[in-house]
C-alpha cells in the first residue's frame, strides 16, 4: 500500500525545521515522510517507517493505559499521604513508595506531552526513567527492611 506523498510546509519552508529529531531514537535524522503530528507544534517526526510504526503503537497504547496509570499512582500517593499524616513508622510505611516506583517502572509514561521525549528519544528516556525508579524501589525495600 503506497503512502501518499504530500508537500509539507512549516513556517514558509518546505520539509522539516532544522534540528527536528526522531521521537523514537532521538537522532537528528527525522524524515518529512514520517510525521507523527502533522501541523502540530512542536513537530514530532520519525527517521524511518519502523520507528514511525513503533511510535504510533506506543501513542495508541499510552492513550489507553494512561488513565489507569494515573489512577493507580493516585491510590499509592493517597495511601502514602495518609501514612505520612498519621506519622506511621511501621515496616509498611515505605510500601506505597515501592508501589509508586514499581508502577512507574512498569509503564514509564511520566511525561504528559510527547514532546518531552524528543531530546533523547522514547527508548532512551523510558530506559532512564526505569533505572531511576528501580533505584527508588531498592531504597524503599531497604527502608522497609531497616524498620523491621
Amino acid at each position: 500500500m503506497a503512502k501518499k506523498q504530500r508537500k509539507l510546509v512549516y513556517n514558509g519552508h518546505k520539509g522539516l525545521p532544522v534540528g527536528t529529531r526522531c521521537i523514537w531514537c532521538g537522532e537528528q535524522t527525522a524524515d518529512p515522510a514520517y510525521i507523527i503530528n502533522p501541523g502540530g507544534n512542536p513537530l514530532m517526526a520519525c527517521c524511518c517507517e519502523d520507528h514511525f510504526q513503533k511510535t504510533n503503537t506506543f501513542v495508541r497504547r499510552d492513550n489507553k493505559i494512561r488513565p489507569v496509570f494515573y489512577v493507580v499512582l493516585f491510590v499509592f500517593v493517597a495511601i502514602d499521604l495518609v501514612m505520612i499524616g498519621y506519622n506511621m513508622t511501621s515496616r509498611y510505611a515505605y510500601l506505597p513508595l515501592l508501589g509508586i516506583a514499581l508502577t512507574v517502572c512498569a509503564w514509564p509514561s511520566v511525561f504528559t506531552h510527547y514532546q518531552f521525549y524528543v531530546r533523547l528519544g522514547l527508548v532512551k528516556t523510558r530506559r532512564i526513567i526505569r533505572i531511576i525508579m528501580l533505584c527508588i524501589a531498592v531504597l524503599a525495600l531497604a527502608s522497609t527492611l531497616s524498620v523491621m
